[in-house]
């Protein structure tokens, strides 16, 4: 690699900022005045800048770059420099450099490769596709986030991770399967860190979510969506619940504290049963607790937005039983509510919840008032 003066670097950099560059096509010659080249370098006056006009200089007489003259009869005085868009591999070939667009193919050729890795049956399109239409992206210098722009090692690991993912099978804990694929328990948790907010809310999401919902064209949109939890799936419960489980009949309402029941267990079950009226999901865990407490015989349930144990639960209670969901008055309190409806397919009515009310916090109205249904000062709206 040639030892290269700081304007010659500075020109390199601006040309990659360019169309030109960045996509190798261009109507017309990238142009950039030598002065400004000069200033960003800090080579405008002396042995900088002659060290400068003499790399340029040889460049052009190779014909790699057109150095344009303020005058014609004096070309000794350079304006700009040009660089053409047929001349860039030569150009960067001769500084020694890997030109754009050798980094953008080499970057396309990972995407070329990736489609020849092995991937189950079910997702052996989606995946061919979705590598083809990563390949052209590279290769056009169109947005291929969060892979890098140069063919790198990141990409490499990252490429080769995602079928293994898309094949894992069964239900398993995130760092268990960060250990099993990426030697690294907390490897994929960094990938697919947790939604804070929405539908998603806390499940394992990240870039490695928003890649897996890209190639399956949504069908996978989360970690948790293939198996590989941060927590089991569970739904977090308190009040009178009876199961039938192998035969045996297991009465939860003789427990005095919340109790978690997984998922597993939840769908198992020969039956379910409820001697409540209602059932009242509970958006903030606090206040769950607070409400436990009373020994209400109402049938509570812990849940922001609801995952698949919560879910599987309110599939498996009485048609008829009340549902009704106390959570914060903003947008996403009122979000819950909607996502909780939508995959429940229940009627879930809100409880203490008002629009504009300030402060919103469902905490805010302290420890219940009442040890009864409906707790607080009824302020319900029901059908929000």
């Amino acid at each position: 690699m040639k030892i290269l003066s700081p304007v010659v670097e500075a020109l390199l950099a601006r040309f990659e900022r360019s169309r030109a560059g960045q996509k190798g096509v261009s109507l017309r010659d990238a142009s950039f005045p030598l002065e400004e080249l000069l200033q960003t370098a800090g080579c405008s006056e002396g042995e900088k800048r002659a060290v400068a006009e003499q790399q340029l200089r040889e460049c052009a007489n190779l014909g790699l770059v057109v150095l344009v003259p303020y005058h014609r009869r004096d070309p000794t005085r350079i304006r700009a420099v040009r660089i053409g868009i047929t001349k860039e591999t030569d150009l960067y070939s001769y500084l020694g450099r890997q030109s754009p667009t050798e980094r953008r193919n080499a970057v396309a050729n990972q995407f070329a490769i990736a489609s020849t890795y092995a991937i189950p049956p079910r997702w052996k399109t989606y995946w061919t596709i979705w590598c083809e239409r990563m390949r052209r992206a590279a290769t056009n210098g169109d947005p291929i986030a969060p892979f890098d722009r140069e063919a790198s090692g990141s990409n490499r690991k990252l490429l080769a991770l995602i079928p293994r993912l898309l094949a894992w099978e069964g239900e398993s804990l995130v760092r268990f399967v960060s250990c099993v694929l990426c030697d690294d328990s907390k490897e994929l948790e960094a990938l697919a860190s947790r939604e804070t907010e929405g539908p998603l809310s806390g499940q394992l999401r990240g870039k490695l979510g928003r890649l897996l919902e890209s190639i399956t064209e949504k069908q996978v949109r989360t970690l948790d969506d293939l198996g590989i939890l941060p927590n089991p799936r569970s739904a977090l419960v308190h009040g009178p619940l009876r199961l039938s489980l192998d035969g045996s009949v297991v009465d939860l309402n003789l427990l005095r504290g919340p109790f978690r029941l997984g998922a597993t267990d939840i769908v198992r079950a020969d039956f379910i049963e409820t001697s409540a009226l209602r059932c009242l999901t509970v958006d903030n865990e606090t206040t769950f607790h607070e409400l436990a407490k009373l020994g209400s015989g109402e049938l509570l349930v812990c849940t922001s937005y609801p995952g698949s144990g919560t879910i599987a639960l309110l599939n498996r209670l009485p048609k008829d039983i009340e549902c009704w969901h106390f959570g914060d008055s903003d947008e996403p309190g009122f979000e819950i509510l909607r996502v909780l409806r939508e995959k429940s397919s229940r009627d879930f009515r809100a409880l203490h919840m008002e629009r504009g009310r300030l402060p919103f916090e469902q905490e805010a109205l302290g420890r219940p008032k009442h040890v009864v249904w409906p707790f607080y000062d009824f302020c319900d709206s029901g059908k929000i």
